[in-house]
């Protein structure tokens, strides 16, 4: 019995022993010796690093915005359409001129504003449901001759749903086309 108790006091001694021995000793300074002579900090390398890339990509985005020929366009002709679709609309503006003018006969007029709006409403959701109150309430304030074209213009602002249309449209039927400019005497 006294010998198990015995067993790791030896152990134990016999590990110190080991440890404090001067082999190994010198294992640890040839693992010291190892080390770098100076410690450089990350932050000393990497701050710098992220700026630098930081401006080069800024450097990048500027270069590529003064190369743009568009960037030295003015902001409305920027955003005009290509000719094609330019001349495809003309040619959609022309027939439905022809088309309403041939229902509705030639006072027919289109307000903008009542078809812009309701076009890009329309546009906007999938699921669009047009306010009737607003609409009544606006075809309520409207003169006894201009009720019915404010109901075309907000019929086609909702079922086309392009507002460049509404406006090519309402300028070829102005409602206010047939009015004489007041002249003084």
């Amino acid at each position: 019995m006294k010998l198990l108790n015995v067993l790791p006091a030896a152990a134990y001694f016999f590990l110190f022993v080991l440890l404090s021995s001067s082999d190994f000793n010198e294992r640890r300074t040839l693992v010291l010796a190892q080390e770098p002579l100076f410690e450089l900090p990350v932050q000393l390398i990497g701050f710098p690093v992220i700026i630098l890339s930081v401006r080069l990509a800024n450097f990048a985005k500027k270069l590529a915005y003064s190369l743009n020929p568009k960037t030295y366009q003015s902001r409305s002709r920027r955003e005009t359409l290509h000719p094609e679709e330019l001349s495809r609309l003309a040619i959609d503006v022309a027939q439905a001129e022809r088309k309403i003018l041939h229902e509705f006969g030639p006072k027919a007029c289109i307000e903008e504003e009542p078809c812009r709006i309701h076009a890009v409403n329309s546009a906007r959701l999938d699921n669009y449901q047009p306010d009737w109150e607003d609409i009544l309430k606006n075809y309520k304030s409207q003169t006894s001759g201009m009720k019915q074209w404010y109901l075309l213009s907000v019929f086609l602002g909702d079922y086309l749903r392009d507002v460049q249309f509404c406006k090519q449209l309402a300028k070829r039927l102005d409602c206010n086309r047939y009015q004489r400019p007041f002249l003084r005497d």
